[in-house]
């Protein structure tokens, strides 16, 4: 599975960009957001990645930050969303606004996104509300930077590795008690994985 790329941009579009990497170009579908982030064509670029295998093909998808990867993961194990959906949900809502409407259960919000139903959209609701964060102010990184975003980061990292939304929270509690509010993302992660 390829989760990291890091090479020439040759090609950017709104939709998809190619990525010569060691002489190889990749393919992969992105986001507005993720395109919005993009440098100039025949400047590096980095990308996190997710590799969609099916019985007749195999997709790459792009992102520019960590965090639009491990939504773009929770949106696709959501019954009825698959990729190509849950790339037009984030192209369709910002992050912070799209975690913040899953929080507070703004359904018409998500149901605006065409090809998102409002069953649907209930849906992710129901199903990642308690994967995202336990409150409002973490569902809201972007507002507050430093030790919230941290937090919020570390959450959202131990969530993709296994943990449950409210272990997961509760592990970042001991961890900022030990750290105080100097903790980096990657300490208060190992925190977590120690006291496990």
């Amino acid at each position: 599975m390829i989760r990291h790329l890091r090479g020439l941009l040759l090609r950017r579009s709104p939709a998809d960009v190619v990525v010569d990497v060691g002489g190889v170009g990749y393919g992969l579908a992105i986001s507005l957001a993720t395109y919005d982030r993009l440098p100039e064509e025949g400047e590096e670029a980095e990308f996190f990645t997710y590799t969609h295998v099916r019985e007749d093909r195999l997709q790459l998808f792009g992102f520019a930050e960590e965090a639009e990867l491990s939504m773009f993961e929770l949106l696709i194990g959501v019954s009825g969303i698959g990729p190509t959906s849950a790339l037009t949900v984030l192209s369709g809502i910002p992050l912070n606004a799209l975690r913040t409407a899953i929080f507070e259960e703004r359904v018409s919000d998500l149901a605006q996104v065409r090809g998102i139903g409002k069953k649907t959209a209930e849906r992710v609701v129901v199903e990642l509300k308690d994967k995202i964060g336990g409150t409002s102010a973490e569902a809201r990184p972007g507002e507050g930077k430093g030790v919230a975003s941290a937090v919020q980061e570390a959450t959202m990292a131990l969530i993709a590795l296994g943990f449950q939304a409210p272990a997961a929270r509760k592990a970042m509690e001991s961890a900022q008690k030990k750290y105080g509010g100097d903790a980096t993302v990657q300490e208060l992660i190992r925190h977590a994985l120690r006291d496990r």
